[in-house]
């Protein structure tokens, strides 16, 4: 047996051991706990962002898109346009770029190819930047400061890697988000915490995108050397996905070299397109989801989106021959098997791509251009085209108005319709001249009327001058739909249009000096006649009631009927944006539009004693709309104007301030846009109802604030829910006031909304306060109180709501 002395100094031996082990193995281990490891790479993103400059690359790209599913009723027309299920539509790039410090871009295109344009266009370099706190569609990245408020991490394992320790992190999005928020797994490096690979999803609206990278190590920085970016989405039936694929490589430092390429113009050397081509109903209808998966992933998943505010500057070059490089220099470039097979000439309706006529803008269909006369030229309206193709447009065409397609009901004229056609000489893409007529028939009345309009277009200017003899709606800024207010008329046996005759000349002009600033302005000389209600004809007399007179009620004017007057009006309007954010691409400068409020002043009077006139009145208004993220779940719009008539010493209820509401519990418009329990038109008017409120309750020749709000919540209360989120589901919440000064009304309506139901319906509980009294006591819960259900068919606001620029 060992004495007890030694026992117990063997022991002391054995613990002192240990403890000089501990200390010397807690004082040289330098593993860190998920926390310390996210802390460290959010602290240092900043520096990585700004440290990746002065280089050189090659890239190769290509995109794939294709349609998984378009509805039966689409398919037919659909493959005129050379648009059919399961056709993989792709785009091939290769170019050396080089970047320096000042955010500027240039790129020499070396190889380019498609196989769906007649002419091949250069492909945009994406690359996602995850150093950034917010990316892409306002998506909050894992290495945001605000990270662990939005994301749970959790460290999966840990690997050498080029003799380099590398953290595998899983991030999990907290408090049951799944838009604008990632999940899936992140590779951050020890020491300097650079992102070494990523492999994550995230979802907006009903677009997912699905985003890996892999990064090399070049100099002492982690760059990146393969993309794939997988977009996949519906809307309204359809169904397509959009891939991106990129890889990089060849990086060189060019620090200390002078690119003179890489030199930026002064801001005064960029041009800006201001004016967008106006579009096909049916096009935008169709190419809404491929578009978003596109262009959209293209623009807001760059590292430098123009939504960011970093005022990127683009150059872009496609050296000679690029169009006509041979197929192995194509397969040198995929020395990656993840690349897919390029499919040329892609079968189009058993057409080659370059037999399909060039249109005035990308938007535009193959369609329009077919010449062939039938049936549907008569009953459709559709344009035709002629002369030899420039550039991407047709100089001549004519559009047929059908007269099947604007062909009414209202008591003043019977059944009515108009129709013309209208001749356009195109001198470039964004510069025409047209000649507009049109013949309005009342076949009621067997009257005709009719109007010549005369318009020269540019990119930042428009004149016209138009005149004839025509009819006007009281409300000519949100007039009611006449093709709508048809049916209101003869199912329901309310007509909610309220019109006048005039013999007028008009003369407009619009200046958009730059996406900042731009007026419109116009001057009219009218001879304005009184109308009165002709028919009692219907189909259904919905309520038993009669039909309303031609000259609306007012709580302003006894008597709205007016007597043959002459007046010379005129309208002035600036409209500002004074915070727009903006890049550069070549020498056009492009901006986002939502990132600025539209600031508006408007003028509008009639002059007195000018060619006749016997009209005198001067009104002016200030407004503002904007919308904006308070968070990622929670949009704000709004809507505001005030104004006041400066005199009215003369003038008829059509020259009042009318205000957009709506007479229906079902309605078709802007859920901004409109108020839901005040009176006057909507801008559409639908459905089986009792009207609510007087019409014309509000409308006014005195002072006036009016404001409109909403939120628009992805996560508030019934979309809690997951399930519900994904069926498109949002909720509104919104708030409006009005106030007229002259009869001392303050008007509040707050309500909630279910939006999106089936797509395309709006669900509201609105209530109503108002200091006067509602007007209609029948529907009146309390004294000066209202309480009303609303089901619309409107869209839920997107972004950019504003009025009229």
């Amino acid at each position: 047996m060992f004495p007890k002395k030694t026992i117990a100094l063997f022991i002391f031996l054995i613990f002192h051991l240990y403890n000089i082990y501990a200390f010397q193995k807690n004082d040289t281990d330098t593993s860190l706990d998920v926390t310390q490891i996210i802390q460290k790479a959010i602290k240092l993103a900043p520096v990585h962002d700004k440290s990746f400059v002065n280089y050189e690359a090659e890239v190769f790209i290509q995109n794939s898109a294709k349609w998984n599913t378009i509805p039966n009723i689409w398919e037919p027309l659909l493959a005129k346009e050379g648009v059919a299920e399961k056709l993989v539509y792709q785009s091939e790039s290769f170019a050396k770029f080089y970047v320096s410090s000042n955010n500027t871009y240039y790129f020499q295109h070396k190889a380019l190819r498609n196989n769906y344009h007649a002419e091949a266009r250069p492909d945009k370099y994406v690359n996602p930047n995850f150093y950034k706190a917010t990316l892409g569609t306002d998506a909050i990245s894992p290495l945001s400061p605000k990270a662990f408020q939005y994301y749970d991490f959790e460290l999966v394992d840990t690997k050498i890697i080029n003799n380099v320790k590398v953290y595998h992190i899983k991030v999990t999005p907290k408090h049951n988000n799944d838009e604008k928020v990632f999940s899936g797994i992140i590779s951050l490096t020890d020491g300097d915490f650079y992102l070494q690979d990523l492999d994550l999803t995230v979802k907006n609206y009903n677009i997912t995108y699905h985003i890996t990278i892999n990064y090399a190590l070049f100099n002492t920085q982690w760059v990146p050397q393969q993309y794939k970016i997988v977009a996949t989405g519906a809307l309204m039936g359809f169904e397509g996905d959009y891939t991106y694929m990129a890889k990089v490589w060849d990086y060189q430092d060019i620090a200390h070299k002078i690119i003179p390429d890489l030199i930026r113009p002064d801001e005064s050397e960029f041009s800006e397109i201001v004016n967008v081509q106006e579009r096909n109903f049916e096009v935008q209808q169709f190419k809404q989801v491929m578009s978003a998966l596109g262009t959209n992933l293209k623009n807001q998943w760059s590292d430098a989106n123009i939504a960011s505010g970093l005022k990127r500057y683009d150059k872009v070059e496609i050296v000679h021959n690029a169009e006509g490089q041979s197929d192995n220099i194509w397969a040198d470039l995929k020395t990656n098997t993840d690349f897919q097979s390029f499919t040329p000439n892609l079968p189009i309706n058993s057409h080659n791509k370059n037999s399909l006529p060039l249109q005035p803008d990308e938007f535009s269909t193959y369609r329009q251009a077919n010449q062939k006369f039938g049936i549907g030229s008569v009953l459709f309206s559709r344009s035709y085209f002629w002369g030899d193709t420039k550039r991407g447009f047709y100089p001549y065409e004519i559009y047929y108005k059908s007269p099947v397609l604007d062909f009414n009901f209202n008591t003043v004229e019977g059944f009515v319709f108009n129709t013309g056609a209208l001749f356009r000489f195109r001198r470039n893409r964004y510069d025409w001249f047209e000649i507009d007529p049109t013949w309005r028939y009342s076949v009621t009345q067997n009257r005709s009327m009719g109007m010549l309009k005369l318009r020269w277009k540019t990119q930042k200017e428009e004149i016209s001058i138009s005149g004839g003899k025509f009819i006007s709606q009281y409300n000519v800024d949100t007039p009611v739909a006449l093709d709508l207010n048809s049916l209101s008329t003869l199912i329901l046996k309310k007509n909610f249009v309220k019109i006048y005759e005039k013999d007028f000349v008009n003369i407009s002009f619009s200046d958009r000096f730059s996406n900042t600033l731009g007026i419109k302005t116009s001057l009219e000389w009218a001879k304005r006649y009184p109308l009165e209600n002709t028919t009692n004809y219907y189909w259904i007399n919905y309520g038993g009631d009669a039909y309303s007179p031609n000259f609306p009620k007012s709580q302003e004017l006894p008597d709205t009927k007016f007597q043959n007057n002459d007046a010379f009006l005129a309208n002035f309007q600036i409209n500002y944006r004074p915070t727009l954010k903006k890049q550069y691409r070549n020498n056009i400068r492009y901006v986002d539009f939502s990132s600025s409020p539209l600031i508006t002043f408007k003028y509008r009077g009639a002059i007195p004693k000018l060619f006749g006139s016997e009209m005198d009145f001067h009104t002016i208004e200030l407004g503002i709309a904007h919308n904006f993220p308070l968070s990622i779940n929670t949009n704000f719009n709004y809507i505001a104007q005030a104004g006041t008539f400066l005199s009215a010493k003369k003038m008829t209820f059509a020259d009042y301030k009318h205000f957009n509401g709506n007479n229906n519990t079902i309605a078709i418009g802007e859920a901004l846009t409109t108020h839901r329990l005040v009176g006057f038109y909507d801008n559409y008017i639908w459905g089986v109802s009792k009207k609510l409120i007087d019409p014309f309750y509000f409308s006014t020749n005195g002072s006036y604030i009016d404001i409109m709000t909403m939120f628009g919540l992805r996560k508030f209360a019934l979309t809690q829910s997951t399930l519900i989120r994904n069926k498109g589901i949002r909720e509104d919440l919104f708030a409006n006031y009005l106030y007229t000064a002259n009869n001392n009304i303050h008007n509040i309506e707050v309500g909630y909304g279910v939006d999106g139901i089936l797509r395309i319906l709006r669900v509201e509980a609105v209530f109503a306060y108002n200091n006067r009294g509602i007007p209609n006591k029948e529907f009146t819960s309390f004294n000066n109180t209202m309480v009303g259900i609303r089901v619309s068919l409107n869209s839920r606001v997107r972004g950019g709501v504003t009025p009229d620029w």
